[in-house]
């Protein structure tokens, strides 16, 4: 639950959305929502039906594999999240890695 949670925190994130706004769109209780997010609580078939909705994709983007299943603007902001994250030298081992992966 947990690892679905951080998906769906990512989810609500790339598209700019506070916890509050998408429980208001989905109209599900915020405390519930953040649950969720934080894998405590388990969201029935309907609440999840509800924030897909809300999210604008499918419920099978929302409760599938979450990185294959994500879009590219997900993807870029996950990457982004990460990437912020990283030292310098770590950044530079990335950008290396990058270059000889497109030579390839």
């Amino acid at each position: 639950m947990r690892q679905f949670g951080e998906h769906l925190r990512a989810m609500r994130k790339a598209r700019g959305l506070s916890q509050n706004e998408l429980a208001e769109r989905a109209d599900v209780n915020d405390k519930y929502l953040g649950e969720i997010e934080r894998g405590v609580g388990n969201p029935s078939l309907e609440v999840l039906m509800k924030v897909a909705k809300a999210l604008g994709v499918d419920l099978a983007t929302v409760v599938g594999d979450p990185v294959t299943l994500l879009g590219r603007t997900d993807l870029c902001a996950e990457l982004h999240r990460h990437v912020e994250a990283l030292s310098d030298d770590e950044m530079r081992d990335i950008v290396r890695m990058f270059r000889l992966r497109s030579r390839a």
